[in-house]
């Protein structure tokens, strides 16, 4: 089944008629999500909050806060098949897209963040970035949260109502503290695997600091680091709240004791990993707020409250004609392939728009 926009209703029609129970089938678990199905089953507690782990792994809710929809397509991916890594880290996949792009005949423009959306007569029809340039264009696509978006990017009075309400439903999810850490190969024992998530108390799963998520890439990919040595990366939620105000010496203060809370608790798995440290980066929420542009740094939305799976997350076209949006802020929400999928589903919808592709027919 081929997946591209869902607002597109000729696609609908032709992808229901060629697949009608696929089709059915996946719109049964549109308002569903996974503890609805995962109670309804199981009983047991300690596989029931496996389940809530898996699920916020990637959610950062609990399985009664996270949409099936969305679930599914993770779950498929990390355990049919096995995972898939860019050889070279995840900047690869960055660096493929800007070759594509450039190679269809597109330009980056690097260093120019973007602070204003442009309307006329209530039409999106450009941007305005730091240095004062402005760009013209015929549908504008943002990639930015959407209280970046109609929060930032948008006067007040432009915002539409139903963003309003959309933040009536969603709010942010707390930002990451990241540990960036180059250790001696000594440290990690045979046949250490790549991922591993530590939760010593079910009961502070969804804490600051309660589960720790942690990825060695470089067993998967040595020629990262330099011989003898891994790269661990190891990343646990925190709230911008807890970093904003800082002076720089509380702010560096408060750095270095969290990153020596979070390599304790690792020495649990990977003892002598302190002693073997050689380098170490930290990151804070307003490290996020700062190089990825995300408001409070945060990872994506999260529902205020229990939802009817992804019929309450907005497609990729807006209220504002000539406007879009992608990323986690958009169905199907968030995780790499939900976030990949809201990407190409809006270059189907955009293409449609401007009749640059036939219709499905």
């Amino acid at each position: 089944m081929d997946l591209l926009s869902l607002e597109e209703p000729r696609y609908l029609l032709r992808m229901f008629l060629q697949h009608p129970l696929s089709c059915l089938g996946l719109a049964r678990y549109l308002p569903i999500n996974v503890g609805d199905i995962a109670r309804r089953y199981i009983s047991d507690p300690e596989l029931l909050r496996f389940i809530d782990i898996e699920c916020y792994c990637w959610s950062v809710v609990p399985a009664n806060m996270t949409p099936m929809i969305n679930a599914g397509m993770v779950f498929s991916d990390r355990h049919y098949g096995g995972v898939n890594y860019p050889k070279g880290g995840v900047g690869q996949i960055a660096q493929k897209l800007v070759e594509g792009l450039e190679k269809a005949g597109g330009t980056i423009i690097y260093k120019a963040r973007v602070t204003k959306i442009l309307l006329e007569k209530g039409y999106a029809v450009g941007v305005k970035t730091i240095s004062g340039d402005i760009y013209h264009a015929r549908r504008i696509v943002s990639n930015a949260t959407r209280w970046d978006t109609f929060g930032k990017l948008l006067a007040q009075e432009e915002i539409p109502t139903n963003e309003k309400r959309w933040q009536q439903r969603y709010q942010k999810s707390p930002s990451f503290l990241s540990l960036h850490m180059g250790v001696k190969a000594s440290v990690l024992p045979s046949q250490t695997e790549c991922h591993h998530i530590l939760l010593e108390d079910w009961n502070k799963m969804a804490d600051s600091e309660g589960t720790i998520f942690v990825s060695i890439p470089t067993l998967l990919d040595p020629d990262l680091a330099p011989h003898g040595y891994h790269i661990i990366h190891a990343f646990t939620p925190h709230w911008f709240s807890d970093w904003n105000g800082l002076s720089p010496s509380e702010y560096n203060t408060r750095k270095e004791a969290s990153a020596a809370r979070i390599i304790q608790r690792l020495e649990k798995i990977f003892p002598g990993l302190d002693s073997g440290l050689d380098y170490l980066e930290i990151g804070t929420p307003r490290s996020h707020r700062r190089f990825l542009g995300r408001e409070d740094g945060t990872y994506g939305p999260i529902p205020r409250r229990k939802l009817l799976g992804l019929l309450g997350m907005p497609f990729n076209s807006t209220a504002i004609p000539g406007l879009y949006c992608v990323g986690d802020s958009t169905f199907p929400g968030q995780g790499l392939n939900a976030v990949a999928f809201s990407g190409f589903a809006c270059a189907h919808r955009i293409a449609v728009d401007l009749s640059l592709t036939k219709r499905q027919p």
